[in-house]
C-alpha cells in the first residue's frame, strides 16, 4: 500500500482537521477597530499599482530573455490533433480577456479601480493574440505567461476590492463595473484552468528523443490543470470501463514519455556519474520531484490548522456576536478552503511520490539489469558480506544463487528504496506540522504545555533505540529471505529431478527450515513495531496527563472546553506526527539497508574484460574462472585456423569448457595476449534456449531471411520435429527449452549459432545429445557442405570420428595443452546414410512436451500464440501473457478476508481479534467523552474533586494504549500463524503438482508469489485489516457518539458515506483489476532477469545482443510501469472524490454546532464538533483501508490459488498396501521390490488421454540382473518408454509390471523410491556432496562414503586425486571450504566438499559421476540410465560403465541395468538390446544377434564412426 503514504503504517486514525493553529484564549476578549486596520492598507496598497506593473515588468524580462536565447533553427510546427488548439475554448478565453480589459478600463474612467489593473489586462490580451502564431513552443511560453498575468491580476483585484469586506463596520458597496471585472476576470481564470493542455512532444525536451517510439500523448500530457492537479477526471473514463467489466492492459492511460524506461535509464546512468552512491545517484536522479514533494506536503500539514482555528472563531463570534469585527462567513469560507487546501496538497504529494516509487524502479532495475550484464559473476561471499556483520559472518550461512540474489535485489530491495521515499514527507510535512502545533500549545497553556513537550522529547530517544535493534533484524531477515527465494528459485527450476527422486518430502522440509529461521526474524521485527508504535501511542497520552494535571491542581487554571479541546486536538497532532515518524523509520531503516546492499553490488562488481578485436589467436594466455579459483588454463598459445574447423578435445574436468569461456572474455586473463573478433556465435554444453518459439530462438533477434533459414533448420534435422508439433516453428519451447527433448533444444541451439553471421561459431559439445545417425546427417548438412565456409569453428566433441577431420585439434590435460595436430586443408567427408532407415515418425518428447499437447487439447494454447497458427508479433505475446495472467486470476471475493482469518488458527481467535479492534476504539471515544464530562462539570460547579476526574481520565488513557497494544498484538500473532500455514501449503502444493502443469505457469510466476506476494502477506496483510476494522467501528462509534448529541447531524453524515460508497465501488472495482495486471506485469520482468541471467555467455557473445535484450526489458517495464501508474493514479481520483464531500460535511457540522448553540452543554458540543471534523477523514481512510485490504488480499488470493492445484495424486487413490485385492498384481508384498524384474504386457502409452499415442503394443521383459540398451533414432520413443516406468505418462492400456506388480496400484512416490533414474543432465542443488547424494538425510554416511570410493576411479575424478589440489575444469577448488590439511595425494571430492548452485564447481563430467553416486547410493532394484554418458569422453564413459557391471554384480544379479544410449560403444556388451522405431519395438536380442540379423541395428554400427571398433568386440565376445 506504499502508494498511500499516510495510510499504509496503520496509524491510529486521528482528527486531521480540528488541530488549532492558534488558540489564544485571552486576546479575543476584546478586539479593536484598530486591530482590523491592515485589512484597509493592504487593499489600498493592491489599488496603488506597484504589485501589476511588478508583474507585467516581470513576464515582460522573462519574455525577452527566452526569445533572445532561444534557437530559431529547429522551430517546430504543430502535427496532429494532440498540437491543435481547442477552439471552443480558445474563443472563450479570447472573449473573457477583452470583457475583463474592456469593463476595468471603464472602472478606471470612473476612478473605481486602478489604471496599472487594465495596463496588466492589456498586456495579457495582446500577449494571449500574439501566440496564436505557428510555432508549438511559443504558444506554450506565451499562454503560460498570459495565465501568470491574468492569475495576479484577479488576486490583486480580490484583495483590493474583496477583502474590506471582511470587516463587519465595512459599509460601502462595490460598483456594478467593479463586480462584471470580477466576474469576467474570474471565469477568464477558470476556464484557463478547465483548458486541456496542448501537448509538449518529447523532441522539445529531450536529445534522445529518436530512442522513443512514435506515440500519441497519454491523458495525463493533455489534460486540463484542474483535472492535473485536483479532479484527476482524465481517470474518469478508466473507472467507468471497470465498473463495466473485467480491464485489460490496452485500456489503461498510456504511459508519458517523460516516464520511459529508455528516458529513465539515460538520466540514471548520468545521475550516477555524478553521485557514485545510490543515495545521491538518486538525489541526482530526482531533485525536481524530491523538492516539489517537500513543498506539497509541508503546505498540506499547515492549511490542516485552518479549518479547527476557523471552527474555534466560528464558536467565538456566536458566543457572542457584538463583540466581532469579522463577518462570520469568512470562518466559513475557510472551514471550506482549509481542508480542500490541505487534500489537494496531500494528493499532489501522494501523486509526486507514486511517481517517483515508478521511475526508481524502473530506472534502478535496468541499471542493475545492465551491471549484471557487464559483469563477470560475482561470488557468494560478496553477497553474505553485504547483509552480515561481525559474528554473523562465521556462522553457517545459506547459500544463494545469482538469479535468486539479483532477482531479490531487482524486486524486493529495490522497491524497498522507493518505499523509503516518505522520509521527505517526515522530514519536511512532520517537522513543519510539529513546530505549529508546540507553538499553538504553548500559546494556549504557556509554561505546563512546555513540561509536557519536554517530558515527549525526553522519552523519544528510546523508540530510537527500538528502531537500531529493528535495523539488525531487518538485514539479518534480508539474508534468509534470499537465501529462501534462492533455494525456491533452484529447486523448481529442477523440479524434474525432484519428481525423479521422489525427494519432495525432503526439499519441503529444507525450505520449511530456512522459512522457519525468517518468520522467527518477522516475529521479532514485529514485536519490536508493536513496542515501538505503543510507546508513541503512550509518549504523548503521558504528556496530556501531565499538562492537565499542571493546568488544574499547579496553574489553578479551570479546564474549559476551548483549552481541553484544541489541547488534545494538538497533542493528538503530535502524537500522530511522533507515530508517522517511527512507524516510517521501519521503512527508512530497510531502505538503508537495502542501499548498502545495492551499493555493495555495484562496488563489488569486476567489469568484463574486452580483448582486442582481430583473427581469433592466443598467445602464451594463462586464464581463471575467478579470482579465488585454483584451476587454471596455464600456457595457452593456439592459432586458431582461420575458416576452419578448430576441434578441441580432452578428459572431463580438462578445462575445454574454460577455454572457450576465455574466449567469450567471461574468465580473468593472467598473463599472455588474446584476440578475437566482436562477434561471436555460442552454442553451450547444456543448451539455453529462451521461453519463446523455436523461430525466435533461431533467429535470436536477427531479420528472418527464408532461404537461410531453410537451410539451417535442414541442416539441423529440425523438420521431422516441426512435423510433430501443431504450431510447427511457432511452438513455444517452455522455460529452459522444457518441451523440447535433450536431442532438440541442442540442435535449436546449433540453429542459433548457424543462423548468425558471426565470423567464429563455438559449439560446446553439440553432437552429446544426439544419437549416431543425427550426428551423421547434421555433420553432413552443417560440417561438409559450405554452410560454415569462411566462418572460424572452435568445436569441443568426444567423437573420435570428427578429430582426424579437422583443420586443427586440439587436446587439453589438466588445464594445459597436451597435443596440437594440424590437417590443414583436409576434406571433410560425410558418413553415407542408407535413408530408408532412418526413422519417418518422432514421437518422443519429455513429460514437459505432454503438457503442451495437454494444454493445446483443453483450448488453453500457450502464450503467443492465437488459434490460427499465426505467430504474434513480441508485444501482442508480452500483453496477452500479463492479461493472461491477470484473467486466470480470477476476481477476488469482496469477503475474502473470512478465509484469511480462519487461518488465525480458530474461529475464537479471529472473533478475539475484533473484539480487540471494539475495544480499543471504544477506549479512544471514551477519552473524549469523559473530558466533555469534566469540562461540563466545571459549568456546573461541580469540578472541585480534581483527583476523581483526573484519576478517571488517566485510566481511559491508560486503557486506551493497554487495547491499542493488544489489537496489534492478535493481529500481528494471527496474520504470521496464517503465513506460516499458507506457505507450507504453498511449497507443498508446488512440489506435489504434476510436472505437466510446469509447462503452462512459467516457473518466474511462481516465484513471483513466493517473494512478492508472500511479502505482502508476511508484513502488510494483516495491519491492514486491523486498521480497516478499527476504521470501521471507529467510524459507526462516533456517529452514533456525534447523532446522541446532535441528531440533525446523521443527515449530512449519510449523505457523505453514501457518496463514499458510491466512488468507493466504482475504485474498487477499478483498483483491483488494475492491480492484478500489476501482479502480472512484474512475473515477465522476473523471468526475462532470470532468463538472462542464465544464458548471459550466449547474450554477451553476440555483438549488441545486451543492448537489444536491455530493451526488451525496457518494454517489459513499460508495461509494468503502465499498469502502476493507473493503478496509483485510482488513487488520487477516489480521495478528491470523497475529500470535496467530507469537506462539505464538515462545513454542516459547523452551520448544525453554531444553530444549537446555547442549547447543548459546551462539553459536549465541543466533543461533538471534535468527532464531527475527525469523521470525515475517518470515511476517507475507511473507503481506502478497505479497498487496500481488497487488493492486498490479491497476494493472499494468488498464493492460495496455487497452495490449492490439483496434486499429482489424491492421498486417498489407492487401497492401502496390505489392502484385500483379487488380483495378485495389485497386492504389493511388503519387501517389495525382491527383484529388478521388468514386463510390458501390451502396452500403449499416450502423454494426454485426448491426445495421440506414443508408444502402441510394447511387449517387453526384462529379466532381474539384465543390462538392457534401449537404442533408436532422436523421438523413436526411447525416453517415453523410461518415462512410463515412473508413470510421468498415462498407461490406456496394458500392464507394465515391476518385480511382478502392476505400477498403477500403488503410489507414485513408493514407484519412485523404489527406481533409481540417472538423467542427461546431471542436476546438482546448492549445499555440499553429501547433500546431493542424500537430500533425504536417511542413507547412513558409510554408504555415501563408499559410493563416492567406488567412482574415484573414474577418470574425470582421477587425476583430481593424484593432483596437488582438487580442482576442476572450471576452475574451482574441491576441497573442503578451499584450506583443507589433508596430504595431497587424499584430496578428492569428499562428503563435504561444497556444491555451488547447479554444481557450477564441477566439470560437466564430474557432476554426471556425482549423479552415478547418487543412483548408487540409493541401492535400488532397477536402475535407468537416459543419455546418461552421451557428452561424456571415453575413459570416464567406460569408468561408469565399469562401476556399474561391478555394482550389479555384487549384488546378486537381480538388479537390472536400463540404458538410453546413442554411443552404441556404450551398450556393445550389454546383455539386450531394444531397437524403437516411431513408438514400436523394431527388434530385441543380444547385440551380437541383432549384428547378424543385418537390420536397424546393424545399420546403427555401419554410421557410428567406430563400425571396426564395435565389430571386433563382438566378434572377440563370439
Amino acid at each position: 500500500m506504499g502508494q498511500f503514504g499516510l495510510w499504509e503504517h496503520g496509524w491510529d486514525s486521528v482528527p486531521l482537521r480540528s488541530q488549532s493553529l492558534h488558540a489564544l484564549k485571552s486576546t479575543y476578549e476584546k478586539t479593536s477597530v484598530s486591530s482590523l486596520q491592515w485589512i484597509h492598507d493592504l487593499s489600498h496598497f493592491a489599488r496603488a499599482g506597484y504589485l501589476q506593473l511588478t508583474i507585467v515588468v516581470a513576464s515582460f524580462l522573462v519574455l525577452v530573455r527566452y526569445l533572445l536565447h532561444r534557437p530559431y533553427s529547429k522551430i517546430s510546427r504543430p502535427e496532429g490533433n494532440a498540437h491543435a488548439i481547442s477552439l471552443p475554448f480558445e474563443l472563450s478565453s479570447q472573449l473573457l480577456r477583452a470583457s475583463s480589459l474592456a469593463f476595468v478600463i471603464v472602472a478606471a474612467t470612473q476612478r473605481e479601480t486602478s489604471w496599472t489593473d487594465a495596463v496588466a489586462l492589456a498586456y495579457a490580451f495582446i500577449l494571449g493574440v500574439l501566440r496564436l502564431v505557428n510555432d508549438l513552443e511559443w504558444r506554450h511560453v506565451a499562454l503560460h505567461h498570459v495565465n501568470f498575468v491574468l492569475t495576479g491580476s484577479l488576486f490583486i483585484l480580490a484583495v483590493a476590492e474583496l477583502l474590506p469586506y471582511i470587516d463587519a463596520d465595512h459599509t460601502k458597496n462595490m460598483s456594478p463595473m467593479v463586480i462584471c471585472s470580477l466576474s469576467t476576470l474570474a471565469a477568464a481564470v477558470f476556464v484557463a484552468l478547465i483548458t486541456r493542455r496542448e501537448w509538449i512532444p518529447p523532441s522539445l525536451d529531450l536529445d534522445i528523443s529518436e530512442k522513443i517510439p512514435p506515440r500519441e500523448p497519454s491523458p495525463e500530457e493533455t489534460c486540463s490543470w484542474l483535472e492535473y492537479y485536483v479532479t484527476y477526471e482524465w481517470l474518469t473514463p478508466l473507472m467507468l470501463k471497470g465498473l463495466r467489466r473485467q480491464m485489460t492492459l490496452e485500456e489503461l492511460p498510456r504511459l508519458p514519455w517523460y516516464d520511459e524506461p529508455i528516458v529513465l535509464l539515460s538520466r540514471i546512468q548520468e545521475a550516477r556519474r555524478k553521485g557514485k552512491s545510490t543515495f545521491w545517484t538518486l538525489v541526482h536522479f530526482l531533485p525536481t520531484e524530491i523538492m516539489t514533494m517537500g513543498c506539497w506536503i509541508a503546505s498540506s500539514f499547515i492549511f490542516e490548522m485552518i479549518a479547527p482555528y476557523a471552527m474555534y472563531e466560528l464558536l467565538r463570534y456566536l458566543s457572542n456576536p457584538e463583540a466581532s469585527h469579522f463577518r462570520p462567513w469568512v470562518w466559513l469560507i475557510l472551514l471550506f478552503v482549509g481542508p480542500l487546501s490541505r487534500s489537494v496538497c496531500f494528493q499532489q504529494y501522494i501523486f509526486t511520490s507514486t511517481r517517483l516509487l515508478v521511475r526508481v524502479r524502473a530506472a534502478l532495475t535496468q541499471e542493475l539489469y545492465y551491471k549484471a550484464m557487464g559483469s563477470m559473476e560475482l561470488d557468494d561471499e560478496i553477497f553474505a558480506e553485504i547483509a552480515a556483520t561481525g559474528k554473523e559472518k562465521e556462522r553457517n550461512k545459506q547459500s544463494t544463487t545469482s538469479t535468486g540474489r539479483l532477482a531479490n535485489l531487482m524486486g524486493a530491495d529495490v522497491d524497498t528504496i522507493a518505499r523509503g521515499r516518505d522520509i521527505v514527507l517526515v522530514t519536511c510535512g512532520v517537522s513543519s506540522g510539529s513546530i505549529v502545533a508546540l507553538i499553538g500549545l504553548y500559546k494556549l497553556l504557556d509554561w505546563s504545555a512546555l513540561v509536557g513537550i519536554v517530558t515527549m522529547l525526553l522519552l523519544s530517544p528510546i523508540p530510537v533505540l527500538i528502531g537500531r535493534r529493528m535495523v539488525g533484524i531487518q538485514r539479518d531477515m534480508k539474508r534468509i529471505q534470499d537465501s529462501r527465494i534462492s533455494v525456491i528459485s533452484e529447486y523448481l527450476a529442477s523440479i524434474r529431478a525432484i519428481k525423479y527422486f521422489s525427494w519432495e518430502d525432503a526439499i519441503i522440509k529444507r525450505v520449511n527450515e530456512i522459512r522457519r529461521s525468517e518468520q522467527n526474524k518477522i516475529w521479532s521485527l514485529n514485536m519490536l513495531y508493536i513496542a515501538l508504535n505503543q510507546l508513541t501511542e503512550a509518549i504523548p497520552n503521558l504528556s496530556l496527563v501531565l499538562i492537565f494535571t499542571l493546568q488544574v491542581l499547579v496553574r489553578k487554571e479551570p479546564l474549559t472546553a476551548d483549552v481541553a479541546f484544541t489541547a488534545i486536538t494538538l497533542i493528538r497532532t503530535l502524537r500522530r506526527n511522533l507515530a508517522m515518524a517511527s512507524n516510517m523509520s521501519r521503512g527508512f531503516t530497510a531502505a538503508g539497508v537495502s542501499i548498502k546492499r545495492l551499493d555493495r553490488y555495484f562496488n563489488s562488481t569486476t567489469p568484463l574484460q574486452s580483448h582486442p578485436i582481430g583473427q581469433l589467436q592466443i598467445k602464451n594466455a594463462t586464464f581463471r574462472r575467478h579470482k579465488k579459483a585454483s584451476f587454471a588454463l596455464k600456457d595457452i598459445s593456439i592459432d586458431f585456423v582461420e575458416g576452419g574447423l578448430n576441434v578441441v578435445t580432452g578428459q572431463s574436468g580438462s578445462g575445454k569448457t574454460t577455454l572457450l569461456m576465455s574466449i567469450l572474455s567471461e574468465t580473468i586473463l593472467e598473463g599472455g595476449t588474446i584476440t578475437r573478433p566482436k562477434d561471436i556465435a555460442y552454442a553451450s554444453q547444456s543448451p539455453w534456449l529462451q521461453n519463446e518459439t523455436i523461430r525466435e530462438n533461431i533467429l535470436f533477434n536477427s531479420t528472418f531471411e527464408q532461404a537461410r533459414y531453410d537451410r539451417v533448420v535442414n541442416a539441423c534435422g529440425l523438420p521431422i520435429d516441426f512435423d510433430e508439433f501443431p504450431e510447427r516453428d511457432g511452438t513455444e519451447v517452455g522455460e529452459n527449452g522444457a518441451s523440447l527433448s535433450g536431442g532438440q533444444k541442442s540442435r535449436v541451439a546449433l540453429a542459433r549459432a548457424l543462423y548468425s553471421k558471426a565470423p567464429v561459431i563455438l559449439l560446446d559439445d553439440v553432437f552429446s545429445a544426439l544419437d549416431s545417425k543425427t550426428s551423421a546427417l547434421l555433420w553432413e548438412e552443417a560440417f561438409c557442405g559450405d554452410l560454415l565456409k569462411g566462418r572460424t569453428v572452435v568445436l569441443v566433441t568426444q567423437l573420435p570420428w570428427i578429430a582426424p577431420q579437422a583443420d586443427i585439434t586440439i587436446t587439453l590435460e589438466n588445464g594445459s595443452i597436451k597435443d596440437i595436430q594440424q590437417n590443414l586443408g583436409v576434406v571433410r567427408k560425410s558418413v553415407t546414410l542408407s535413408k530408408t532407415l532412418v526413422d519417418d515418425g518422432n514421437v518422443d518428447e519429455t513429460v514437459e512436451a505432454a503438457a503442451t499437447r495437454s494444454a493445446e487439447s483443453n483450448g488453453a494454447a500457450p502464450n503467443g500464440k492465437k488459434s490460427n497458427g499465426v505467430i504474434k508479433s513480441a508485444e501482442d505475446k508480452r500483453r496477452d501473457e500479463v492479461t493472461q495472467e491477470a484473467l486466470t486470476t480470477g476476481p477476488t471475493a469482496r469477503l475474502q478476508f473470512f478465509q484469511y482469518m480462519r487461518l488465525f488458527g480458530n474461529p475464537f481467535y479471529a472473533i478475539l481479534a475484533v473484539s480487540m479492534s471494539i475495544l480499543s476504539t471504544a477506549s479512544f471515544v471514551g477519552t473524549g467523552l469523559w473530558i466533555a464530562v469534566w469540562v461540563d462539570a466545571y459549568g456546573k460547579d461541580d469540578a472541585y474533586d480534581i483527583g476523581f476526574y483526573l484519576g478517571i481520565y488517566a485510566a481511559w488513557s491508560l486503557a486506551d494504549v493497554l487495547f491499542n497494544g493488544l489489537t496489534y498484538i492478535a493481529y500481528e500473532n494471527g496474520g504470521w500463524y496464517a503465513a506460516r500455514t499458507l506457505h507450507n501449503t504453498f511449497i507443498k502444493a508446488m512440489m506435489t503438482v504434476p510436472l505437466s502443469w510446469y509447462k503452462t505457469t512459467p516457473v518466474g510466476r511462481v516465484v513471483n508469489r513466493f517473494s512478492r506476494d508472500m511479502d505482502s502477506i508476511d508484513t502488510a496483510l494483516a495491519s491492514m485489516l486491523r486498521l480497516c476494522i478499527e476504521m470501521l467501528s471507529r467510524l459507526g462509534l462516533q456517529i452514533a457518539a456525534v447523532g446522541s448529541v446532535l441528531p440533525i447531524f446523521m443527515l449530512p453524515a449519510a449523505a457523505c458515506c453514501a457518496v463514499g460508497i458510491v466512488a468507493g465501488e466504482l475504485y474498487t472495482r477499478t483498483a483491483v483489476a488494475v492491480k492484478r495486471l500489476v501482479s502480472s506485469s512484474q512475473s515477465p520482468l522476473f523471468a526475462h532477469f532470470a532468463d538472462s541471467l542464465a544464458g548471459l555467455p550466449v547474450i554477451r557473445a553476440r555483438a549488441n545482443m545486451p543492448q537489444i535484450f536491455g530493451n526488451q526489458l525496457a518494454d517489459k517495464l513499460r508495461v509494468f510501469e503502465r499498469a502502476s501508474e493507473a493503478q496509483f493514479n485510482c488513487n488520487r481520483w477516489v480521495a478528491l472524490k470523497v475529500d470535496m464531500m467530507t469537506t462539505l460535511v464538515t462545513v454542516a457540522a459547523g452551520i448544525i454546532a453554531v444553530s444549537k448553540a446555547g442549547l447543548v452543554a459546551a462539553g459536549l458540543v465541543g466533543f461533538s464538533l471534535t468527532n464531527a471534523t475527525t469523521l470525515s477523514q475517518l470515511i476517507i481512510m475507511l473507503v481506502r483501508a478497505g479497498n487496500e485490504l481488497e487488493i492486498e488480499l490479491q497476494s493472499f488470493h494468488r498464493v492460495r490459488e496455487y497452495a490449492t492445484v490439483e496434486p499429482e495424486e489424491k492421498p486417498d487413490e489407492y487401497k492401502s498396501v496390505t489392502g484385500y485385492s483379487d488380483s495378485p498384481e495389485s497386492i504389493l508384498p511388503e519387501n517389495w521390490p525382491r527383484t529388478g524384474e521388468v514386463e510390458f504386457r501390451n502396452v500403449t502409452i499416450k502423454y494426454d488421454l485426448n491426445g495421440p499415442e506414443i508408444l502402441k503394443n510394447i511387449n517387453l521383459k526384462f529379466a532381474a540382473g539384465e543390462r538392457v540398451a534401449v537404442v533408436g533414432r532422436t523421438g523413436s520413443g526411447k525416453s517415453t518408454l523410461v518415462l512410463s516406468l515412473l508413470r510421468f505418462t498415462n498407461i490406456v492400456s496394458g500392464q507394465i509390471l515391476f518385480d511382478g506388480v502392476d505400477i498403477t496400484t500403488f503410489p507414485r512416490r513408493k514407484l519412485r523410491e523404489a527406481l533409481t533414474i540417472i538423467p542427461q543432465e546431471a542436476v546438482l542443488f546448492n549445499g555440499d556432496v553429501k547433500s546431493n547424494l542424500d537430500p533425504t538425510g536417511k542413507i547412513p554416511t558409510e554408504i555415501l562414503e563408499k559410493a563416492l570410493q567406488y567412482c574415484s576411479g573414474i577418470a574425470s575424478f582421477q587425476y583430481h586425486q593424484n593432483g596437488d589440489n582438487a580442482l576442476n575444469g572450471n576452475g574451482h577448488f574441491n576441497g573442503i571450504n578451499g584450506d583443507s590439511n589433508e596430504p595431497a595425494g587424499n584430496i578428492g571430492i569428499t562428503l563435504s566438499t561444497p556444491v555451488k548452485p547447479k554444481g557450477e564447481n564441477f566439470s560437466h563430467g564430474q557432476r554426471q559421476v556425482l549423479s552415478l553416486c547418487r543412483a548408487l547410493v540409493r541401492k535400488s532394484k532397477l536402475m535407468l540410465l537416459d543419455e546418461a554418458t552421451a557428452s561424456m569422453d571415453y575413459e570416464t564413459d567406460q569408468g561408469i560403465q565399469e562401476v556399474l557391471r561391478k555394482e550389479l554384480n555384487e549384488h546378486g544379479r537381480d538388479r537390472t541395468l536400463v540404458t538410453i544410449a546413442h554411443r552404441l560403444k556404450t551398450i556393445i556388451d550389454y546383455d539386450r538390446v531394444v531397437v524403437m522405431s516411431a513408438g514400436s519395438v523394431l527388434e530385441v536380442g543380444s547385440p551380437k544377434e541383432l549384428y547378424d540379423a543385418k537390420g536397424q541395428f546393424y545399420d546403427m554400427m555401419k554410421h557410428s564412426g567406430e563400425f571396426e571398433d564395435l565389430e571386433e568386440f563382438l566378434n572377440a565376445k563370439a
